[in-house]
């Protein structure tokens, strides 16, 4: 007898946002997940920054960019087996088949009023960010530079912050793994810290936050 896995049935109901590659929904069946729908190339509209070309122009880019991610997730925990702290990346939980396509699963960012927590991209524009959204803020930057995460899309509207087992955080949701065409974080700790100077410094542009590299925090404007 065949095994047949019935996939995850998605609809309308579980939808959050998109982003440029992937549909994000809720997870039917469990509360703490998310599923990230890989959307279809016709989908994924036109822009014309060069991630986005070159994805246009060589589908296979897209899994590549999905295997970096898992693949800076596992190394991550396994030279941190023990560690105390959460990670100041989401979880990833494998693959999941639904009735949309094959899905990536995802550890969910809960908001206080809402399935998931608000991008720094949102509290930016809106003009809300406060202390303990600095006070989160720093201490994933910390850990980043901590653990030598390396990530290649480390951007304002990837960073959520909100709330899982450990309470009140901020989290890069997305964007994690050298992503780059020559790989030049992953040649050791010192180029990856002059990587994350950079990703930095350019959400403090992005976000009127104050980019402090000497001391690798964020202030506000005096």
């Amino acid at each position: 007898m065949i095994y047949e896995p019935k996939p995850l049935q998605l609809d309308k109901s579980l939808y959050i946002a998109s982003g440029v590659e992937r549909h994000v929904y809720l997870h039917p069946a469990d509360s703490q997940k998310l599923l990230k729908v890989m959307r279809p190339q016709e989908d994924q509209g036109k822009r014309f920054t060069f991630r986005d070309i070159t994805t246009q122009l060589f589908p296979a880019v897209r899994s590549r960019l999905i295997r970096k991610e898992y693949d800076e997730y596992i190394r991550i925990q396994l030279q941190n087996p023990q560690l105390e702290q959460r990670l100041p990346i989401t979880h990833m939980y494998g693959l999941a088949h639904t009735n949309l396509g094959l899905a990536c699963v995802a550890e969910r960012v809960a908001g206080k009023n809402s399935p998931v927590g608000e991008t720094l991209r949102q509290k930016s524009d809106a003009g809300t960010i406060d202390n303990n959204d600095l006070i989160a803020l720093n201490l994933l930057v910390s850990q980043f530079y901590q653990l030598g995460i390396r990530a290649g899309d480390l951007k304002p509207h990837n960073l959520v912050f909100g709330t899982r087992d450990a309470g009140f955080e901020c989290v890069l949701v997305d964007g994690f793994g050298d992503i780059h065409a020559i790989p030049v974080r992953s040649l050791g700790k010192c180029a990856n810290s002059l990587g994350l100077n950079d990703s930095f410094k350019l959400v403090g542009e992005r976000t009127g936050l104050i980019w402090n590299k000497s001391e690798r925090s964020f202030t506000f404007p005096a």
